[in-house]
Order: C-alpha cells, then structure tokens, then sequence
C-alpha cells in the first residue's frame, strides 16, 4: 500500500490557483518570459524553448528578458530559480527541491516556471507545454496548436519523476531536444549542460575483461579468471570474484576510471556477456551458501563499493542481475550504494512482466525488491534478430512500469534499436515508454491512441487495429528478443490482414504527404515479412484462393521497399541502415531478391 500511495503521489498534481496569465491576443504578444541572475545553462535553454515554443503557438513575438528585471512586467512567466521567483513564492524550500521536481505556480498574473537543479526547470517548461497541447513524437515530428488567443489560467503544479533513471534506448531518442523534451536523462543521449546534463554512466555494462583485460594479465594473474573443469579460462568467460587480489585490483581500476571520469555518478562492475561463472572451491562454496550464483557478482560489486563509497560520495556501484545470475541470494544484501539491474531477457514480451507467462521474473523482481531500495530494471522492447520484424508489446508497458515501480524499481532502461532508425514502430514506442517512465499510472491504450492519431493522423483508425491483430496473433506462442521472421504468429493468414490495413493506412493520408511518409515507413515491417517469406505465402495465398494484394514481382517489390527505406525524409531523420543488431544492412537484405523466383 505504501508503494501504491507513492505512485498515486507522482502523479500530475494540477490545481487551480488565483491569477491568470495572458500570453497573447490576436496574435499580440501580452507576456513575457522573464529569466533571473544566477540563472543556469539549462534554466536559460528552457527560457527559450518556452519563448520560442510559445511564438509557433500564437504567432505573437513574445519578449525575453534575461538577466536583472527591474520591474516585473504585468503578464510574465518566471522561468528558474533566483530572487524574482523566491519573492513571488517566499514559502518555496527551494533548495529542498528534487533535482528532477518542479514547480508550476500562478501568483496573480505571473506564473512561475521552476524546479530543482539541474533538470527541474527544465521539465516544468516541457510539463506546462505537454498540457498546452504540444508533443514532441520525434526528432522529426512535432504537433503544435495554433492559438493566436492565449491566456493560461491559474495553476499549481508539483511533479517529480518516477523513476530516477529513464533511459528509452531507441536510435532518434539520442536526440538531445528529443530527450530534454521528453525526459530523457539516460546515459546515452546527446545531451549538453544547457539540455540539463544525463545521468553519466562509467563503463555501462560487461564490464570484467575492461576492468581486468585478460590480454594483458591472465599470464600473469590466471587465477583473476573463471575456473572451469578445473582450468582457468580467459575468453567467453567471468572473473574468480573471490580472489582477494582481484578484488583489490578491480577496486583500484574503478578508483582510476572515477577520478579520470569526475561527471560519471554509477560505475559498472557488471558481468560479462556471456556464461561460465567461475567453479573454483571459493565461489562455488559462496554460491551454496547464498543459494544463487548472483552472489558471486554482487559480493564483488559490495565490496568495490564498500572501499570506495566513502572517497566518491556521490556515485552508485552498479551490477548485473541476469541469465545466470538474476536469481536473489538468501542473505546477502547489495550495500545502499549499489544498483542491482535485474534484466528480463528470457520473458515473453506480448505480455506485461507480471503476467503468469512471465512468473519466474515477477518473482524475481519481488525477491530483489525485498534487498534494495536501488532496484534498475533493463528491459527488451524490439527484436535484435531482425529489427524490422513486428515485436507487438505495444500494449504492454503501461502495466509493467506500474508493476516495477510498486515492486522497488527506479531505474528503466528500455533496450530498443539503437543502431538505425526503422525498426518496428520505434516512435511508437520510445515515445509512450517515456511517458510511462515520468508517470507509469498513465493509461497505455491511451498514450498509444494519442501518439497514432498525433503522428499518423486519419491512418490511426486502422493502425490500431493492426496493432492489436498482431499483439493478439503473437499470445498464442512465445515472443522473445529475438524471434526469428518465420515464428508461427507471423503467419500468411495474419499477414493478410496485415497488409490490407497497412494499405488503407496510407490511402487514408494519400492527399497528406508528411503523413503518407510516415504510415509508409512503418508500412516497412510487415513489408519486410512479405519478403522474407514471399515463396511460402504465395503458396498459401493459391492455396486460398486469394488474390495476390502486394507487386507480383518480388524484385520490383524489393527495390520499391529499398527505396522507402533509404530514401530522403524530414529534417532529423536518418534511413535505414542496419537490420539486426549483428548488423546487415537493407542493401544487403534486399540483394537475395534480385530475380523473381519461379510462379509456385
């Protein structure tokens, strides 16, 4: 119930309050935005952002003061902290304030427009322009009202995050303005000090042989690496984690990485990618003791922090919790400085993490909850097989996040395509699990309803449909990371209907050519499939009786498909260019088509 109660705490927290400001009327600029002394990078990025933002929407040229403002004019939007703001909000703790919590306050005609350091003020802006009407769906893609009257009635708005760490790993989502707008703090955006800065990771993940390079000290020091049938073994492998005078050295590596990297606030001291713990008499006495081989990586990440927390205050000691080691230990606890990320690789993602086909990992999630309160979670949401094939767990973050988060979670990181755009509604996604990741008591259907109808417009009356005949035709099996193009739920039959939505999609928005670009992108997944499995679907197309509804030349389709993929697009968009997280590229995949096959 207290985890409950906390959700429903950071929820959007909108009262009204006396006082309006009116922005502009007939286009006339009436306001204006009012930065203050000491204000920072970020706090003046989001002055003009707001400024710039709310000229598009009235079309008025509204003025920006920044610095010393004498006297406060009569409609102003005080963005920031500094003295203009502490004297229209005197009860204010201002330096109690979250570094992500803001603050959105009428107080006669001002509003003020602010939040804790360094990301606060920043998210106040984007939160009073999401509830004016704006959206940020892209890099490329923005939708933007048009009111030349513009008045924003009395307001009083506190809002902190849910999560601490919210990192949408999709391609377009490294976009530094795509993040600043749509909370994006991870480690791997674009982001500058103006943009509110990332929370910095040192090293990521995987990262025993970069801490301890095996060619380099494994003649030396065999015994640092895992015994396996009683041989040491320096590739494909993990680190011996109770060696003592490995632990010493991975305590000196990670104090050498912290000083040469002062901005990173988690390090990583995580588990190769791959298996083969170590089975030498020390770990495997530790393992049978804790009842889980995750003892062995979190009794090293323990004490590396232990030795280290009291030099580096301010930095967290991350780990892996994954494959082989994402089971709880019985006793053992992670020390307050350390981050367990528990990873859900082997679930299946047509359904939420708690659901009864995913019970193993509930389970893990509520076993770790009880250890820590510093519980990350990284999560799948495309498949690295094949980017471009459909991975329908559209409909499922909504009630994951809710149940992470009411189980300890505070930090996302949702592994999308981060190697090209392209992939299976990667703007769908990215966009929806960053609202989720602000604020997980949104309502999904919802969130992915505004986003279709935002980005596709008219076409989203059958896109949606096909989301749920593709979600409804993966329940049936199995959706792991990286199902192959040929899994049963991709079959002929629901292709079918697939491809005659796809096709209405874009007659809806032919007459709207940013639209049409748009449905025609995404049209690329289930066009993909047609190629892959073009022999076996016209033999069950004739087998049917059915016409044959896409090009009859696979080749010709092939080059048609090449060239929507590869062709030229909006400002902010970059074409295809790998197809699989091992890599391929779409010239590649379309090179197998260059002759038609022979008519079944």
């Amino acid at each position: 119930m207290k985890r409950i109660l906390g959700l429903l705490a950071i929820a959007l927290v909108l009262a009204t309050a006396s006082g309006q400001v009116e922005i502009a009327r007939n286009g006339k600029a009436l306001a204006a935005v009012i930065t203050q002394v000491g204000a920072t990078p970020a706090e003046l990025h989001a002055a003009q952002d707001l400024r710039d933002t709310l000229e598009k929407i009235t079309g008025a040229k509204i003025p920006l003061s920044i610095g010393p403002t004498p006297v406060l004019p009569k409609n102003a939007i005080v963005v920031g902290q500094g003295p203009v703001a502490e004297k229209l909000l005197p009860n204010v703790k201002w330096a109690e304030l979250g570094l992500e919590q803001t603050l959105i306050e009428s107080h006669g005609s001002a509003l003020v427009v602010a939040g804790g350091r360094p990301r606060g003020t920043l998210y106040a802006v984007n939160r009073l322009l999401y509830r004016l009407g704006v959206r940020y769906w892209t890099p490329w893609a923005t939708t933007l009202p048009h009111k030349a009257n513009l008045t924003i009635e009395g307001l009083s708005s506190s809002e902190s995050p849910a999560y601490e760490y919210r990192d949408p790993y999709w391609f377009h989502s490294f976009d530094a303005n795509w993040a600043a707008h749509n909370y994006d703090n991870g480690s791997n955006t674009r982001v500058d000090e103006s943009h509110g800065g990332r929370i910095e990771y040192q090293g990521f993940v995987h990262t025993y042989y970069a801490l301890v390079p095996p060619e380099k000290l494994s003649a030396t020091h065999p015994e640092w690496y895992s015994q396996i049938n009683g041989k040491r073994v320096f590739s494909n492998a993990q680190l011996c984690t109770t060696n003592q005078a490995l632990r010493d050295y991975v305590v000196q590596q990670v104090r050498t990485q912290l000083k040469q990297n002062p901005r990173a606030r988690i390090v990583s001291v995580s588990q190769n990618d791959c298996f083969q713990p170590c089975q030498c008499d020390n770990c495997r006495a530790l393992v049978k003791r804790e009842g889980s081989e995750s003892a062995l990586v979190l009794d090293l990440v323990n004490y590396v922090a232990e030795k280290l927390e009291g030099e580096f205050p301010d930095v967290a000691f991350d780990t892996l919790a994954y494959q082989w080691s994402r089971k709880p230990p019985t006793d053992m606890r992670p020390r307050k400085s350390v981050i367990v990320r528990l990873c859900s690789i082997e679930c299946n993602f047509s359904y939420p993490l708690d659901a009864p086909k995913n019970q193993s990992f509930a389970d893990d999630v509520a076993g770790w909850s009880k250890l820590t309160n510093r519980l990350y979670i990284w999560d799948y949401c495309t498949n690295f097989a094949s980017y471009l094939a459909p991975q329908p767990d559209y409909f499922t973050f909504g009630e994951s996040l809710k149940f992470l988060y009411n189980h300890g979670a505070r930090g996302l990181f949702e592994e999308g395509a981060y190697q090209s755009t392209g992939a299976d509604m990667a703007e769908l996604k990215a966009w929806v699990l960053a609202q989720l990741m602000w604020d997980p008591n949104q309502d999904t259907d919802k969130l992915v309803h505004e986003f279709l109808t935002g980005y596709f417009g008219e076409a989203a009356r059958v896109i949606y449909p096909y989301l749920k005949l593709i979600q409804n035709a993966a329940q049936s099996g199995h959706l792991s990371f990286a199902s192959p193009v040929n899994a049963a739920f991709l079959s002929y039959d629901t292709m079918f209907v697939a491809e005659i939505l796809w096709q209405a999609a874009e007659e809806l928005v032919a007459n709207d050519p940013e639209k049409l670009w748009r449905v025609k992108q995404s049209h690329l997944s289930v066009q993909y499939v047609w190629l892959s499995r073009w022999k076996e679907f016209q033999k069950a197309a004739q087998a049917n009786g059915d016409e044959w509804i896409v090009n009859p030349s696979r080749k010709a389709f092939a080059g048609q498909w090449l060239g929507t993929a590869t062709g030229h697009g909006p400002v902010g968009w970059t074409p295809l260019t790998t197809m699989t997280e091992g890599g391929g590229s779409p010239q590649q995949f379309v090179a197998q088509f260059a002759m038609d096959p022979p008519a079944p």
